[in-house]
């Protein structure tokens, strides 16, 4: 049987159609994909953090580079006497377990040049068969005013 040029242009249409529904449909699952990855995210909202002049703001933006992975960011806001203690190698090494945690600030209390600052941090792991293994610990963090900022006088926790 013959094929004419009317013949050839409808089997071209016939077939770009054919591969059209699936494009759609494939281009519809990615959508739905992304849009699911990205469900978890819209409802998280990052917290209010106090300002950086105050010793809870500086306790909050340590917390938070010890929990993405900034030590170097972290161990800046000790002070001199502090870093003097430990590496920054140390540091990273003992705070690594940290990253599994949240962290509440109980009370601040401001001196002339020293402040404390009371928080809780809360561990979770992993509980196996019969639940999650959580459990919190409440620790006095001090901080000297230098200059016009607050430092942690110690590496917390040891």
């Amino acid at each position: 049987m013959a094929h004419t040029a009317s013949d050839s242009t409808i089997t071209g249409r016939h077939s770009l159609s054919g591969w059209g529904l699936p494009a759609i449909g494939i281009a519809a699952l990615l959508l739905v994909i992304v849009a699911l990855g990205a469900f978890p995210l819209i409802g998280r909202n990052r917290p209010d953090l106090a300002p950086l002049s105050t010793p809870e703001g500086v306790v909050q933006r340590f917390f938070g580079a010890v929990y993405g992975g900034d030590y170097v960011a972290a161990y800046a806001m000790l002070s001199v006497d502090a870093q003097r203690e430990v590496t920054l190698n140390e540091f990273q090494q003992r705070l690594r377990y940290e990253r599994e945690s949240e962290m509440r600030i109980d009370t601040v209390a401001i001196h002339t040049d020293t402040a404390t600052v009371t928080v809780t941090i809360t561990h979770f792991g992993s509980g196996g068969l019969f639940g999650t293994n959580e459990w919190s610990n409440r620790y006095d963090l001090l901080l000297e005013r230098s200059n016009e900022t607050w430092l942690l006088m110690s590496a917390p926790f040891w």
